[in-house]
């Protein structure tokens, strides 16, 4: 949900004013809160409320029907109090209606709002369903319940591991055509309100990315309604990337006392208060790698015959596009944490005792090394596949890589544990 608010946040003083570019100032004087991040914060408190007044036994407990009764409770409730947070007209009357009926909308405020959904269901089709339900009491459009559903699989998605490609197939064959690019329409976007002119380009955004931040910027740069592109895009990258501790403190002194409350509320209640794993963009390949025996074939020139007409193709790997996908993902990165310093991996092997060749790598005793050796490993292995074809196929084959990404997790559970309140370690210069 915090990625929903920063997107917010950061948006806030594009909405109006766009910036077509990624070159900006996260946050400024004039960025503020708006209706994204109150209604977001809004859905978030009518769950949690459900949920303590009734079990998940859905169909039994009539918990589908309190849902809805506390989506139109807190929307409202809260909504008062802040009128001039930037409603738009048909639900600033909806908000302050005695009898709130839904109003046949397809307003992209569906999507903006959803995300706690996506946190905080068990399955796809319990995403689909809760959707549904906290959605429909204002935009039962048909467009509007299905950009709200599309964000919500999205976030379910890239919050249990499943890889872009997953999430760009699903939405592809599900909800919207993915069949642009977002430097491809940079220049033509323009400002729309709708969901199904705002929700694909919010999540192709987050499919271009490379890092949260990255994702936040690639938003924003598209134009349009910035903050609720934003806020769509940044709830997926969240799911998928994490959070950046310094940019989830300085987002959250935008809230007053009563929008914090529901936050820190939400976290103690979801367990999301404790870090990020720092890997998981990485260990989610855990169970896709564990789950297959294929990785790629060497592929050998059988149609010539070496004369000067025919020459032969020299023998080359044609990878899986797991794996090719898990390189483009490791790239992706190191770029966004340069303090690993990752295209030095000689020298902090060397630092660490592991020969930089096959063999040293091999033979790592992994479970005595920390994260920065690991990824300076598997750096090394990549950046040897251009001078010897097949070895990072071995590594794969050979349970290699799978070895040194659980050890990555191993790590990152042990840092959650012990470092709960996502509070960065510090040196005693820094206390």
């Amino acid at each position: 949900m915090i990625g929903a608010i920063i997107g917010d946040i950061v948006g806030s003083r594009f909405e109006f004013n766009n910036h077509r570019n990624k070159n900006f100032k996260l946050f400024a004087e004039d960025c503020h809160v708006t209706d994204d991040s109150i209604m977001t914060l809004a859905i978030a408190k009518a769950i949690m409320e459900t949920e303590r007044a009734i079990n998940k036994d859905y169909e039994k407990n009539g918990y589908y029907s309190l849902l809805e009764e506390m989506s139109v409770r807190y929307m409202q409730e809260i909504g008062r109090k802040y009128p001039d947070c930037g409603y738009g007209y048909r639900f600033n009357q909806w908000v302050f209606c005695a009898n709130p009926e839904p109003y046949n909308s397809f307003g992209n405020g569906a999507a903006m709002r959803i995300s706690p959904v996506g946190f905080i269901a068990r399955t796809e089709s319990e995403a689909c369903k809760l959707s549904e339900i906290v959605t429909g009491v204002t935009h039962n459009h048909e467009e509007g319940l299905k950009g709200a559903e599309a964000t919500a699989v999205a976030i379910f998605m890239a919050w249990n591991g499943c890889t872009k490609s997953e999430i760009r197939n699903k939405i592809n064959s599900s909800y919207y055509p993915l069949n642009f690019t977002i430097d491809g329409i940079r220049d033509s976007y323009q400002f729309n309100e709708t969901c199904q002119e705002t929700v694909p380009q919010a999540i192709a955004a987050f499919l271009e990315s490379g890092s949260f931040e990255d994702a936040i910027r690639t938003a924003i740069s598209v134009g349009g309604d910035s903050d609720t592109l934003a806020a769509i895009t940044g709830a997926i990258a969240e799911a998928y990337y994490g959070v950046p501790e310094i940019l989830r403190k300085k987002a959250l002194t935008y809230l007053d006392d009563e929008l914090r409350a529901i936050y820190d509320e939400w976290c103690e209640f979801t367990e999301a208060g404790h870090p990020h794993s720092k890997f998981k963009m990485l260990t989610k390949y855990i169970g896709k790698l564990s789950d297959r025996a294929y990785f790629g074939d060497w592929v050998f020139d059988d149609e010539n015959d070496g004369s000067s007409e025919h020459p032969k193709q020299m023998p080359f790997v044609k990878y899986d596009e797991l794996v090719k996908m898990f390189v483009d993902e490791f790239y992706q990165f190191s770029q966004s944490h340069p303090e690993y310093k990752l295209m030095k991996y000689h020298l902090i092997l060397e630092d660490y005792g592991v020969q930089p060749n096959t063999a040293g790598l091999r033979d790592a005793k992994v479970e005595l090394l920390d994260a920065q050796c690991i990824l300076a490993m598997i750096m090394c292995i990549i950046r040897f596949e251009r001078f010897g074809e097949g070895l990072l196929l071995n590594f794969f084959k050979e349970g290699i890589i799978l070895k040194w990404l659980k050890r990555l997790k191993t790590i990152d559970d042990s840092d959650i544990v012990s470092n709960p309140a996502n509070i960065p370690n510090q040196s005693s210069k820094d206390k």
